[in-house]
């Protein structure tokens, strides 16, 4: 790496960490954000995904974020520095593996532009979501396996393999990407070595699956259902069908508007002109690229699939075009070099504009965001917003009630604990669909049960916000009808969240 590279370390680190952390900040609320941190601090009580609660996701993701706020603080601010640090992270490494690939800071300084001014990495990586953990383990692997050579130690594929199966453990789908790695480290291995090199990687695997492998054996039933059952419940188009939800992330993706699609698909051109056409075929820009599509394919898998998969293809195609683009210009004329650079210049600015616009939605005015239902609707999904409610709660509920939440995520901050079944605000969308007995099993309420409970005056708090999830479908009013028809009324408003408390046990 050059001198000029290692001296802008510094402040790629600062303007990088000053960014991402301002993101985390103002970030707009994801709805998934309330399950994953309650879920971390009902991990932190310790209590086990799966088997004390529903989860529907794979089972890592709690237990780093219940590490992170058990030494800092239970607070969604607290929460939310961390996927910022992790994004920081992601963006220096992302600058400094192809400063070292091209011999070029200009390269790494361009690397490091078109990461942080991605909306697909602003949008999703800063939040507390699995695709900032997930795609840094993911990366730290590719990094390791794509640099690995006959003079490295093996114990550092193990350890390739070890971050991969992290990866998995965070985003099951992930697991995709396994005949990728395998394929790499075959096809660059001495003939005499490839299988133990091979055998290395696997062995790191399993270590790093090893608390999937935990929960598999604790209870197969459970863990396939909160990972594969649910999933292949919770829409019509059953696991992987919805052909036509898939055509609209596809064209969404691909050219927008909707996360700046333009910004993905100019990467997507780049690369995929550059390696193919081109075969401008350097081993870190096709492994990338490599990674990148089939993490593409996967990602449209899922039933529905969602725009904000495609986070986790970004550092990867990044660092596919900088490189192809780096060799394509070196091999170039002085003068058309000149030229080239300019177009460069031109593509970079029309790559950062989309994202200014992005930016506001995203953190000011929620048009277009997931979750969100209109302008009016954004300022109660602020992280002071939300933490005023779960300072509401604590003024009504004793330390440690349990309470009704229809969306987690005002529990996580306050002193209550959930309501059996409200742990997950999922739970309602599959409830209608499985027995009474597996309802108990895999924790879930269904609505006849909770009409049995509120009837009954228990629990005697409840909470309903502007993402109330009855049946599936955010229907508040129904919510509050219910709540008002066996004697609740309302204690305190925050914006368009009421707490109701149960007449005749205040």
């Amino acid at each position: 790496m050059t001198r000029t590279a290692k001296l802008l370390v510094v402040p790629v680190v600062l303007l990088q960490l000053c960014f991402f952390l301002f993101v985390a900040r103002h970030r707009l609320i994801d709805g998934d954000e309330g399950f994953y941190l309650l879920a971390s601090r009902l991990v932190l009580e310790h209590k086990v995904p799966y088997l004390d609660f529903f989860y529907t996701q794979a089972p890592l993701l709690p237990y780093v974020y219940a590490l992170w706020i058990k030494f800092i603080e239970v607070s969604w601010i607290s929460a939310r520095v961390f996927p910022g640090l992790l994004t920081t992270l992601m963006g220096v490494l992302v600058y400094l593996y192809v400063c070292r690939e091209t011999q070029k800071w200009i390269g790494g300084v361009a690397a490091v532009i078109l990461f942080a001014s991605s909306t697909l990495v602003f949008a999703w990586f800063p939040i507390v979501k699995t695709f900032s953990v997930a795609t840094l383990f993911l990366f730290c692997a590719y990094v390791i396996v794509s640099r690995f050579s006959v003079t490295s130690p093996r114990w550092l594929i193990a350890v390739a393999g070890l971050l991969f199966g992290l990866s998995v453990d965070t985003r099951s789908y992930v697991v995709a990407l396994a005949p990728v790695f395998l394929w790499w480290i075959f096809r660059n291995s001495e003939t005499r070595n490839r299988l133990g090199h091979m055998a290395w990687f696997l062995g790191g695997f399993i270590i790093g699956i090893a608390p999937s492998l935990y929960l598999f054996f604790a209870s197969p039933d459970l863990f396939m259902f909160n990972n594969l059952g649910y999933h292949a419940m919770r829409s019509d188009g059953g696991l992987i069908g919805g052909v036509r939800s898939k055509l609209h992330v596809v064209r969404s993706v691909l050219f927008g508007p909707e996360d700046d699609g333009f910004q993905f698909a100019i990467l997507v051109i780049i690369g995929f002109v550059g390696i193919f056409l081109l075969r401008l075929r350097r081993g870190a820009s096709l492994f990338a690229f490599s990674i990148a599509l089939v993490l593409g394919f996967v990602s449209i898998l899922p039933s529905p699939p969602l725009v904000q998969y495609y986070s986790m293809c970004m550092p990867f195609l990044i660092v596919a075009v900088v490189c192809v683009v780096n060799d394509y210009i070196a091999s170039q004329s002085k003068h058309a070099k000149r030229t080239l650079a300019l177009a460069c210049l031109v593509l970079l600015v029309g790559f950062i504009v989309p994202s200014v616009f992005s930016l506001r939605r995203y953190l000011v005015t929620g048009w277009g965001v997931i979750g969100i239902k209109n302008t009016s609707d954004a300022p109660n999904w602020t992280l002071d917003r939300v933490s005023a409610v779960s300072r509401a709660i604590d003024q009504v509920a004793l330390p440690k009630e349990e309470i009704a939440s229809f969306w987690p995520g005002y529990i996580f901050e306050s002193h209550a604990d959930p309501y059996p079944g409200f742990e997950n605000n999922f739970g309602f969308i599959v409830a209608p669909k499985v027995t009474a007995d597996q309802r108990a099993r895999y924790r879930i309420i269904y609505r006849p049960e909770m009409e049995a409970d509120f009837g009954a005056h228990v629990p005697r708090i409840a909470v309903v916000g502007n993402q109330g999830i009855w049946g599936g479908a955010p229907r508040v009013p129904a919510c509050e009808a219910l709540l008002r028809l066996n004697g609740y009324a309302v204690s305190q408003t925050i914006g368009a969240t009421s707490i109701f408390v149960c007449c005749s046990r205040q």
